[in-house]
């Protein structure tokens, strides 16, 4: 089974972490495309969550990496700061790893 990584600002990225996810907390949307290429090269993870926070400032230039890519996928997520419908944390994992 592989890794989820959350990618996203602090409070988000703990909050991940308190279920077992491994997170990187990225302070500038500019270090995301970069941070993306090296975590796709990592054969270990099966999923990759951004914060749209984080990808909404740079998503003309990074949309392809995101679209194109089947394994890990890479999925746009709300934080707790964004306006939206509630995040389903546990279904979003068990259907990346194939259970939902």
């Amino acid at each position: 089974m592989g890794k989820v990584v959350v990618l996203g600002d602090r409070y988000t990225v703990n909050l991940f972490r308190m279920i077992g996810t491994e997170g990187l907390v990225l302070d500038d949307p500019l270090n995301l495309e970069d941070t993306l290429v090296k975590l796709k090269k990592r054969e270990d993870i099966d999923l990759i969550l951004v914060a749209n926070d984080l990808y909404n400032p740079v998503k003309e230039k990074i949309e392809s990496l995101v679209i194109d890519q089947k394994k890990p996928l890479i999925t746009i997520i709300p934080t707790p700061f964004s306006q939206g419908q509630p995040l389903d944390v546990k279904g979003l994992i068990l259907k990346a790893l194939g259970f939902g």
